[in-house]
């Protein structure tokens, strides 16, 4: 390595070097659906895509809620959904287990996904759920009509901050198939046990730890994961590939 070359680029981490043909769902515009929970980021975020005089993007919908963007899905054809991953409330889950949900019945439509979060484990299960972009929400809205560009042709993104994360825990290299790898033994032994249909009292009988010290390690993995539902623990445990 060069000495005089830094170890982290601040330009954004893009993969792909061979453009494809942008999709367009209407003449010379790609369609959008946005989501967030708060108002005044689908404003920005309009904002930011659709400054004016563009033509290059059209938000077709908009929503606050995860029940609110599945019904946009089904009724509005779109190119690309820019989502946040947290969304809680509501009836239907949100995070991984609405992403997993999304790309299982919306499997066409390019997806990036916007948060705060930026434990490294959380990152690569979304990366495994085929996300093409990630975006941190602290980042200048202008970067995410750049994310926006690159998922349209083709490329996946990631913003600087969370390029950086996932270097420093080697996980797009040698640990990028293990997005659990950051939880520690005893979490993950809690999380597989879980997700298998064991109750806290049936873990806490089997490892010899108390109710307390179990519903304690299921919920610090949750966090790290920035999981709010039991369904979003399920979720990652299928695309982290633990044994279920």
């Amino acid at each position: 390595m060069n000495p005089a070359q830094p170890l982290f680029s601040a330009a954004p981490l893009l993969w792909g070097d061979t453009p494809e043909t942008p999709v367009l769902g209407m003449p010379g515009r790609t369609r959008i659906i946005l989501a967030d929970d708060h108002p005044v980021v689908l404003m920005g975020a309009e904002m930011a895509l659709c400054p004016p005089f563009s033509q290059d993007f059209a938000i077709v919908a908009q929503a606050q809620s995860a029940e609110e963007l599945v019904e946009h899905l089904e009724q509005k054809p779109c190119d690309i959904l820019i989502t946040d991953y947290a969304m809680p409330y509501g009836e239907f889950p949100d995070g991984l287990a609405l992403i997993g949900y999304i790309r299982r019945h919306f499997g066409h439509v390019r997806l990036i996904v916007m948060t705060m979060l930026s434990h490294p484990c959380l990152l690569q299960a979304l990366l495994n759920l085929d996300v093409c972009a990630l975006f941190d929400k602290r980042s200048a809205l202008p970067e995410l009509k750049r994310a926006t560009e690159s998922v349209l042709h083709g490329r996946r993104y990631l913003c600087p901050t969370f390029a950086r994360i996932l270097h420093a825990q080697t996980l797009l290299s040698a640990g990028a198939d293990k997005p659990s790898a950051s939880l520690s033994e005893r979490e993950l032994e809690v999380v597989r046990m879980f997700v298998q249909g064991l109750s806290g009292r049936q873990i806490a009988l089997q490892l010899n730890r108390s109710e307390k010290t179990i519903s304690r390690q299921k919920r610090t993995a949750m966090d790290k994961l920035g999981l709010e539902h039991d369904g979003g623990l399920v979720e990652f445990a299928r695309v982290s590939g633990l044994h279920v």
